[in-house]
């Protein structure tokens, strides 16, 4: 994407004439030298697209309103179309990884069509209508979420490698350094067929995450789109949509149902039922009482089904919430700093192929038991089952096969959770 100096020295200056700024004031808001401004609004000095972007931010311009050049349609209608969405990408650097990205696509394509080889069938559709309201935009992407998995038969269990099953159904996936503010990429074309690119500046929770955002716009939206999810369009509807089709297609209803009846949860502290007395012939109540505290959901409880489903924290409280199973004031207290931080905790420390056993106790455990066995322990304290005395013991075999349990930190998971 060659551009002439002149003209952005230009289109620089102007930019900087009509937001009423001087040359000193644009320098001590950017970090920069007078002179660096001055020269390169001269065009005695080439400027870099970060410099560039910089500029763009100052003067509420586009990074393309002022490099003074666009993609070209005709030559490369899909790198444009992200352009025109998401201005950032127009750097010569996300252009080349663009292109890194789409040019194996084009090129795989183009031999199977030589080898007169069946079209990919691709992920089924479930068009709709654009959504009114994001009432409207969350019960869509729920429903299409729900009859996704239905389809491939997951039922209500945990996803595994997200990006082979999405690989499977025709999406290829992929991670390149996006902008900081940019999760990721969906691209659909015929010249390329169809692509999840996901930043590989996050960890692997949210790049699973953005891989099933990706694959929401794959299997609801027309084919021929470019989408791309970052903080500018994230109110957005269709934005909205993909959100929800991810939490449910990660974490379905059911599952994270089940995961909680499994924990003993979930359940009203209080419960009536009825019976007929047939002697009487009247209905007769019976009512039964859960243990004091038994039915709390506690942060470790939102890490252990994060854990499960493989999500955040974050969205584990969310789809709690959406499903009913917390109210806002539990959500307030679960995402009290002190618990997002052990909650994140908790989530290192058991996460699947975590580090290895203590070199002097060389068992390995490979299932969630050890995961299950801090978290029994844990709950036991909370509901006065156990006594410290008796968490520190768990602690001492804990330690050996997950490093990082010690005895203070499962006290302290176990403290803070009463």
């Amino acid at each position: 994407m060659a551009s002439d100096r002149e003209t952005v020295a230009r289109n620089l200056r102007n930019a900087r004439e009509n937001r009423g700024l001087s040359q000193h004031a644009v320098a001590k808001k950017l970090g920069f030298s007078r002179t660096l401004v001055a020269m390169v609004e001269l065009g005695n000095r080439p400027v870099t697209d970060e410099e560039l972007l910089q500029f763009a931010n100052v003067y509420g311009k586009t990074f393309v309103e002022l490099k003074g050049t666009q993609v070209s349609e005709d030559h490369d209608p899909v790198t444009a179309a992200l352009v025109k969405v998401a201005p950032e990408l127009a750097t010569d650097e996300s252009q080349r990884l663009l292109h890194g990205v789409l040019g194996p696509l084009m090129a795989a394509l183009d031999l199977e069509r030589k080898l007169d080889r069946p079209q990919r069938a691709g992920p089924p559709s479930y068009l709709m209508s654009s959504p009114h309201t994001a009432g409207d935009a969350i019960e869509q992407g729920e429903h299409s979420a729900e009859r996704e998995r239905q389809r491939l038969g997951l039922r209500e269990q945990p996803i595994g490698e997200i990006a082979d099953l999405v690989g499977n159904q025709g999406v290829q996936v992929f991670a390149l350094d996006l902008p900081d503010r940019m999760s990721g990429l969906f691209v659909q074309h015929s010249s390329v067929g169809s692509a999840i690119v996901v930043n590989a500046k996050f960890d692997a929770v949210r790049q699973r995450l953005a891989i099933a955002h990706g694959y929401a716009h794959a299997v609801i939206e027309p084919a021929g789109t470019g989408r791309v999810c970052m903080h500018a369009n994230a109110k957005e509807l269709l934005e909205r949509r993909a959100d929800a089709f991810a939490g449910a297609f990660l974490a379905p209803a059911a599952g994270v149902d089940e995961t909680v009846r499994r924990i003993g949860k979930g359940q009203p502290s209080r419960q009536v039922q009825w019976v007929f007395d047939t002697a009487a012939e009247r209905s007769v109540r019976a009512e039964q009482r859960s243990t004091p505290g038994s039915q709390v959901l506690t942060y470790v409880d939102a890490a252990w089904i994060a854990r499960r489903f493989g999500i955040s924290y974050r969205l584990a409280i969310s789809r709690l919430l959406g499903l009913g199973l917390i109210s806002d004031i539990d959500v307030k207290r679960l995402l009290r700093p002190k618990f997002v931080e052990l909650g994140g905790e908790w989530l290192t420390l058991f996460r699947p192929g975590a580090a290895g056993p203590h070199p002097a106790y060389p068992v390995s455990v490979f299932s969630d038991l050890l995961a299950e066995w801090a978290y029994t322990a844990v709950e036991a304290y909370r509901r006065e089952l156990i006594t410290k005395a008796d968490v520190a013991d768990e602690a001492v075999t804990l330690s050996l096969l997950v490093p990082g349990v010690s005895e203070a930190k499962l006290l302290e998971f176990a403290e803070a959770a009463r």
